[in-house]
């Protein structure tokens, strides 16, 4: 009998080490699309894509809050852009993974971006009703990630500042006797 209950904790304790580290174990969101592999043969991109990485990352990473919404169309469709130049350039082995780093970055920011982009839509809506569709939560997650990714690249931009959370909107509310004017 006692080498059953002997047996019966060592599988409880493996069993609950196992799932404490899977629960703290946090996983990145994908991004929209990845980094193509290294080049294996010149010529390459390296300096093109830093060059053009470096003038995105200083549009936005100044500390303030990230221009996003409706209103900051031009922001989205530049990012984008470069987003999806950079992820198609030939980088050498060298440097890729500073530039997977980089692409990583700029892929949370997008996503955070074009999230934001239907947030602002959906909250601004005169509806009784919150489809929730994209929560306050959902957006957060992707400032988390965007955060987390900055965190190697900052020391690569001394003088770059991580921007700001967008902030929040309180959803319009409606009585259902009102006639909203749009």
């Amino acid at each position: 009998m006692g080498r059953k209950n002997i047996l019966l904790t060592l599988c409880v304790l493996i069993f609950l080490f196992t799932t404490q580290s899977m629960a703290s174990m946090t996983t990145m969101p994908d991004v929209q699309l990845p980094l193509g592999p290294p080049a294996s043969y010149p010529p390459f991109d390296d300096e093109e894509f830093f060059r053009m990485a470096n003038s995105t990352i200083s549009l936005f990473c100044n500390g303030e809050t990230l221009p996003v919404g409706r209103m900051n169309t031009a922001f989205h469709d530049k990012l984008a852009s470069s987003y999806y130049s950079l992820i198609r350039m030939n980088v050498s082995e060298g440097n890729y993974t500073q530039a997977e780093d980089i692409t990583t970055f700029l892929s949370y920011t997008l996503t955070l971006v074009e999230q934001y982009e239907d947030y602002e839509t959906e909250r601004t809506k005169y509806s009784p009703v919150d489809m929730g569709l994209i929560t306050d939560d959902d957006l957060e997650e992707w400032y988390d990630a965007a955060s987390d990714a900055w965190k190697k690249l900052a020391p690569f931009y001394p003088d770059a500042k991580m921007y700001g959370m967008p902030p929040v909107i309180e959803r319009v509310n409606w009585i259902p006797s009102q006639f909203p004017i749009t």
